[in-house]
């Protein structure tokens, strides 16, 4: 039987392995906790086992394993919002639903895990609750989601819910010592910029975001040249969500800026409007420390971008 540490979610992790060894799966199950928590990798954990053939589950070493580890396993299927949507709709639920009256195709149970199901509104929520109400027996719901308040209570009521918060700073810290090669001091950073989140920091330690941000800074600066505050503002829409993306993304446009100033000729109108914004950055990077909203950050800085024009 695969072991999972859920760091700082102990009491989770041990509801989850009694009811497996119990024999008690519910039928619906709600994780729901911030980015970084862990909530898909206890749903990873939760579907392997559901369609695990060995008597202690999940064994991490039959093929149904092996299949739900590539994420190919025929018994396992995932809804999120389409490429380009930001919402779960009413027909991809509905959809769902009527593939949950199918027999499974080789486990006992067929899972349907529903990604960002906080997206869902209240006509695809209504949809999933006629199946949660009168589920098949063969049937497991997961659903994932950042909070649960954007579910309705009569879908709430028939979920088990597993809330998942990040670890203390000492655990945090211990974990990722566990599984990164890097200095106690770059973990540690990395711990402090995530505000303690194992997930964000894990993306801090391994780079994976860092070219999107450097590709976003070099986008953001040739807007700027061109004084054009509606892309400006359409490079920086993604990074509001995240107070780690959008530090990120500072540190690559304080560079980005930096290179334009030193390739534009000295004194010119370019190096000195370059060096203008450079300061309004480091003002910026200031201010993300404190709970200013990060959109009303962005329009600020990019209102001040356009009013270097002018000045």
């Amino acid at each position: 039987m695969i072991d999972f540490p859920l760091t700082g979610n102990s009491r989770v992790r041990d509801a989850v392995l009694s009811a497996f060894a119990e024999d008690r799966i519910p039928h619906a199950i709600l994780i729901d906790g911030e980015t970084g928590t862990g909530r898909h990798t206890l749903a990873r954990y939760l579907a392997m086992a559901a369609v695990c053939s060995a008597a202690h589950r999940p064994c991490g070493e039959c093929r149904a394993c092996h299949l739900a580890k590539a994420d190919t396993h025929p018994d396992i299927r995932i809804t999120a919002p389409e490429d380009g949507k930001k919402n779960i709709s009413v027909a991809q639920i509905r959809a769902m639903r009527s593939e949950a009256f199918v027999k499974p195709h080789s486990a006992a149970h067929r899972v349907f895990v529903i990604d960002q199901a906080d997206t869902m509104n209240e006509q695809a929520q209504n949809a999933l609750l006629k199946v949660l109400e009168e589920p098949p027996g063969t049937v497991i719901f997961l659903l994932i989601a950042a909070s649960r308040s954007a579910l309705l209570d009569t879908v709430l009521s028939r979920c088990t819910v597993f809330s998942l918060s990040p670890p203390d700073q000492a655990a945090a810290f211990s974990y990722l010592q566990s599984v990164c090669k890097d200095s106690e001091e770059t973990i540690r950073s990395a711990l402090t910029a995530s505000g303690g989140n194992i997930g964000e920091a894990l993306r801090i330690l391994s780079g994976a975001d860092t070219a999107a941000a450097k590709d976003a800074a070099d986008a953001f600066v040739r807007f700027l040249l061109k004084g054009d505050a509606f892309e400006m503002m359409k490079v920086t829409a993604p990074f509001e969500k995240s107070r780690v993306e959008t530090d990120r993304f500072f540190k690559e446009l304080k560079l980005a800026v930096a290179a334009e100033a030193r390739r534009a000729p000295a004194g010119g109108a370019t190096a000195k409007k370059m060096t203008r914004f450079y300061e309004s950055l480091t003002e910026a990077q200031e201010r993300l420390v404190t709970n200013i909203n990060l959109g009303l950050l962005f329009c600020s800085l990019v209102s001040q971008a356009i009013a270097l024009d002018y000045e």
